[in-house]
């Protein structure tokens, strides 16, 4: 097996991310797996240092993380052939491995990392911005700016709700002309939208329940105009992925691409980083990624 290269976020959940990655290490080297690892020191620094690697020989990389350091190594990924990526999800939210069904514990991801098997999975595009589980704008965006200062001292789903919370406050909307691949056209008031490659972001929000990594296709999900009110009657649906019956408020589809003009220019989010503005193309990259997974 070609060794294991470890890309590290050493600020990743508050500094869990680091005491995590020092118990992994002691296990790859119970087992007698050959490995190398090096640090990201600032935003951005993962995707030169997943270039620098791949140049170097590196063929199975690892991004140890959250969303946002796993969006950057994948970044860099996707663009090769004959290259893995795995993930030891040690960030905040760690929304992808949570709806791809990776394990929680240490020894479950060193063994997925260690034992083989891979697939390929899909990415996708939001105008320029890179993204492997979910991109959009609207409410989300709201929600990562306010979840931004909580994930500085807190780690699991709360820095969510409490970035949900104060984003109702502020509850926003935009009308947006929304095309897709095959045509179809929704005029539509938007309180959320969201392109979907994978099943969770926000902590957890189980907000496209239908989607698959490895479809070719993104699952489109479109919150309408919403009262504050409403709002909050919805979101244990909503997180619970309960929501797609209330067809009145969510509009939900798939497709492999969808064109998107709005009012005003909305703040768009890729894997919870902000990443470019409306009006923009979301678009699958299908098979893209060629990722390290268990049974």
């Amino acid at each position: 097996m070609d060794r294991l290269y470890f890309i590290v976020n050493p600020v990743s959940g508050s500094g869990e991310g680091m005491r995590r990655f020092s118990l992994v290490r002691g296990i790859l080297e119970k087992w007698g797996v050959e490995y190398g690892f090096c640090f990201s020191e600032y935003p951005g620094h993962a995707v030169k240092l997943a270039k620098a690697a791949i140049d170097a020989g590196e063929t199975r990389l690892v991004a140890v993380g959250g969303d946002g350091t796993l969006n950057e190594v994948a970044s860099v990924v996707k663009g090769y052939t004959g290259i893995k990526l795995g993930v030891l999800p040690f960030g905040t939210g760690n929304d992808f491995a949570r709806g791809i069904g990776l394990p929680e514990d240490d020894e479950g991801l060193v063994n997925v990392l260690t034992g083989g098997k891979s697939r390929l999975i899909d990415a996708g595009m939001a105008g320029d911005g890179f993204f492997i589980n979910v991109a959009g704008f609207g409410f989300d965006v709201d929600v990562v700016r306010y979840t931004e200062k909580y994930k500085r001292r807190l780690n699991g789903m709360l820095p969510y709700m409490l970035g949900i919370l104060q984003s109702l406050i502020y509850l926003s909307r935009t009308e947006a002309e929304i095309v897709t691949d095959s045509g179809e056209t929704f005029n539509v008031t938007v309180t959320l939208l969201s392109a979907c490659n994978g099943t969770r972001f926000a902590g957890g929000i189980n907000l496209a329940p239908l989607a698959d990594y490895s479809d070719g296709l993104m699952d489109i999900c479109i919150l309408k105009k919403i009262s504050r009110l409403r709002f909050l009657y919805l979101l244990p649906k909503y997180m619970k992925g309960k929501h797609l019956k209330y067809k009145n408020e969510f509009l939900y589809f798939k497709a492999k691409s969808v064109k998107v003009k709005t009012l005003t220019h909305s703040l768009m989010e890729c894997d919870g980083e902000i990443k470019g503005e409306t009006p923009a193309e979301f678009r699958v990259l299908s098979g893209a990624i060629d990722f390290m997974i268990g049974e």
